[in-house]
């Protein structure tokens, strides 16, 4: 009796990681339809590529943005006379 349920417990156990397997391989096949959706990325490669682009756009907007307002600055925002 033992044994049967050692077995009863054991299948019980891989039952309940098969579920969270599927669980886990459905949520990232929405994650992977919503990068392939939002950003044209195929794979999680293409996903970093796109990443690291975005990123060095922000810092390129960012210095344009900081020069745009300390030029600003310069011309409007000086000391009232």
């Amino acid at each position: 009796m033992s044994e049967l349920k050692k077995y009863v417990d054991l299948k019980r156990r891989v039952e309940q990681a098969q579920q969270k397997a599927d669980k886990a391989e459905g949520a990232l096949e929405q994650v992977m339809e919503q990068l392939k959706e939002k950003f044209g990325c195929s794979t999680l490669k293409d996903a970093k590529k796109k990443l690291t682009l975005l990123k060095e756009q922000e810092q390129e907007i960012k210095i344009k943005f900081e020069d745009a307002l300390e030029e600003f600055e310069e011309n409007w925002g000086g000391d009232e006379e």
